[in-house]
This record gives structure tokens, C-alpha cells and sequence, in this order.
């Protein structure tokens, strides 16, 4: 028997997965997709999926993926979305535990559970903000940006709450689910999906490495276009590890240290602040790390919550964050900046920004 969860059944499923240390996701063999899945009741869907993230009813039904009309199931608690015979075997990844085995034996019959790729989850998510679109209840542009920081979720190394996805607990030092060329690579060869069009634009702006949702706001802050919020600087490594030169080896504290962002070319390193920083431990530790950064010569911000509450605190941080990459870039690079600080309407664009990707504030304290 084989449940192809979708939408967003499938994203909490997905998530469930990424969180679990008992659970994988690994890729679908060649085939699946187009062989007979078998009959999927009611019992058999109680008895596989997880019951504290999933109780499916005639009115609030699990949405899985058939064939085709013909081979969905008629069970009550089941909303088919007839579409597999439009997607590859890549377009799915199944949930498996970690010994390699499917996730459920029922009456004596195997259950492979499947969730979307990351691909196809951000085609998906891109079909159901859509709707807010049409009904003029979001905007295409904030839109954009809700979709961008959603991906960088899946290609980051945190996972948000399946239940509770806005206030619940996050989970982090995740593996990525993928990167966000491989996305990228689906996006370009899917077609004919309710949603793509949209999807590929959102993935153009999204960034891998990311390890929390305040570091996900933070890059948006720094690398949207304008008219979206940001000040499209150039892209920065997230949660990559330096190379110590040679020189300074044997004097800095840490071995390696792994910036939240790094510019090279500017040699700016920014690292969001989530945790306690009032202990004795870690004001030591943090004296360190400015320490090793200015050992090797790179420009060191820290930025906090509190410079995410407003707009105002922003756009003040990303002012002191232009001072320290101007010196490396062009002469009318300053002006172009304090242009896109200053402009009424990329101001507007950026609280768009921070209404869709600030956390919840109770979320937001122990945001990494």
C-alpha cells in the first residue's frame, strides 16, 4: 500500500520527518509513482500515519495523490488530488525509519508513506497563496517573499513545528532537506502544475544555509531587490566555515567559526544573536569571537531581536551594515543605499518583508 501525502498534509508530514531522529526522508525508487498503490481505507490510515499529528475526519480530510481518477480512493476522510501521472519519481520522497524499513506493516500488508520534494512542497504552497492573491488578501509581491522564506526552511538546517508552524517550538543543527539549486532544477523541468510559475520566482531569491527564521529574515533584509524590501547586496555564505590564515592560527580561540553571514569580498562577517548573551560564559564567549574575527581582519556585526522589531531598528541596522561594505564597493555605491534606506516606497516594501517573515515574538526568544 503506498499513501502519497500532499499539500499540506504532506508539509507536516514533512516535517514530522526532518524532526524525528527515528525517521528519513530518502528518495523514491524509479517506478513507484506509476505502480498499483493498493487500497487505502480509513483503519489503514489510522494505523500508519502518526495519530498526535494526524486525525483526519469527513470534515477535515487528509489530502493524498492518485494516479488518476481511477485509482482514488473513495474513503470518506480522503480528499484525492489526482495528479501523480504529471510528476516524476523525484517529485516524492518516502518516510521511512532509520534502519531503511517503511514506516508501517497493516494487516500483514506493507505501507510506504511518501511526502512531496521540496520542489514540489514549494509548488504546492505556492498553489494555496495563490488563492490569498486572488482574493486580494496578499499581495504578489509579499507573496514572493512569504515563499522565498519558506524554502529557505527546507534548504536550511531548522525545521518549524508541524501543528503549530507560526508559535510552536523550532527545531534546529537539522540536516537541509536539499539545496536550493536542486530546486531550482525541478522547478525548470516541472510542467503544467497549478502554482510553478510562481514557485520559480520565489526560488530566485531564496538562499541555502540558513539555521534559523530569523536569519532567513535577516537575509532578505540584506539581498532582496528593493521593491521586495531589501537592498540586494551581493548574496552571503550562511553557516559556511572559515579558513583561518595561516598567520593567525595559533592566536584566535576557535578553531574554526561558522558566521551566521560572511561576505568575502567585503570581509564582513554578521551573526544574529538568538540565544543568552548575559551570562558570564557568554559575554567571554562573545568577547572571543570578536576578537578572533578582528585577528583576521574581517568586520564583525552582531545584530538581535530587538533589531528586528520595527522597520525604524532595520533599516538602522542595515545602515551600519552599508558602512562597513562601502569602503570595498564603487563610489556611488553609498548614495545607491542610502537611496534604497530612505525611498517611502521601498520602506513600505520592507514591513511588507517583516510581516511575513518576523516569527512570533514568544517563537522569536529562542530563535537561534
Amino acid at each position: 500500500m503506498d499513501i502519497f501525502l500532499a499539500g499540506m498534509d504532506s508539509l507536516r508530514m514533512q516535517r514530522v520527518a526532518r524532526r524525528d531522529q527515528q525517521l528519513l526522508l530518502v528518495p523514491t525508487e524509479e517506478g513507484t509513482l506509476r505502480r498499483d498503490h493498493g487500497g487505502i481505507t480509513a483503519a489503514a490510515l489510522a494505523e500508519t500515519l502518526p495519530q498526535q499529528y494526524f486525525s483526519p475526519t469527513r470534515t477535515k480530510p487528509v489530502t493524498l495523490s492518485f494516479l488518476g481518477d481511477s485509482a482514488r480512493s473513495q474513503c470518506g476522510i480522503i480528499r484525492a488530488t489526482p495528479n501523480l501521472a504529471r510528476l516524476s519519481d523525484n517529485a516524492f520522497l518516502e518516510v521511512v525509519k532509520t534502519d531503511g524499513s517503511p514506516l508501517a506493516e497493516v494487516g500483514g500488508t506493507t505501507a510506504h508513506v511518501f511526502v512531496e520534494s521540496a520542489g514540489l512542497t514549494l509548488i504546492s504552497a505556492a498553489r494555496e497563496i495563490q488563492r490569498s492573491v486572488r482574493h486580494e488578501r496578499l499581495t504578489r509581491n509579499a507573496a514572493l517573499v512569504r515563499l522565498s522564506g519558506f524554502l529557505m526552511e527546507l534548504c536550511g538546517s531548522y525545521a518549524r513545528d508541524p501543528l503549530h508552524p507560526s508559535e510552536g517550538e523550532v527545531l534546529y543543527d537539522l540536516p537541509p532537506l536539499t539545496t536550493v539549486a536542486e530546486v531550482r532544477e525541478f522547478l525548470q523541468e516541472a510542467r503544467s502544475l497549478h502554482g510553478l510559475e510562481l514557485a520559480r520566482l520565489a526560488a530566485g531569491y531564496a538562499n541555502d544555509g540558513s539555521g534559523s527564521s530569523m536569519e532567513t529574515l535577516w537575509y532578505h533584509a540584506f539581498c532582496l531587490p528593493p521593491r521586495l524590501g531589501g537592498l540586494r547586496l551581493a548574496r552571503p555564505l550562511q553557516n559556511a566555515p572559515l579558513a583561518w590564515p595561516p598567520e593567525v592560527r595559533d592566536l584566535v580561540k576557535h578553531k574554526t567559526m561558522r558566521p551566521d553571514f560572511f561576505w568575502g569580498q567585503y570581509r564582513v562577517a554578521c551573526e544574529h544573536q538568538g540565544k543568552d548573551h548575559a551570562s558570564e560564559s557568554a559575554l567571554s564567549e562573545d568577547c572571543d569571537r570578536a576578537r578572533d574575527y578582528e585577528l583576521c581582519d574581517i568586520a564583525y556585526l552582531p545584530v538581535s531581536k530587538k533589531d528586528a522589531k520595527s522597520e525604524e531598528s532595520v533599516r538602522a541596522f542595515l545602515a551600519q551594515l552599508v558602512e562597513k561594505v562601502a569602503p570595498h564597493e564603487c563610489p556611488a555605491f553609498r548614495r545607491r543605499m542610502q537611496h534604497h534606506l530612505e525611498d517611502p516606497g521601498v520602506i513600505a516594501a520592507r514591513r511588507v518583508m517583516l510581516s511575513q517573515l518576523r516569527p512570533a515574538w514568544r517563537t522569536q526568544e529562542a530563535d537561534a
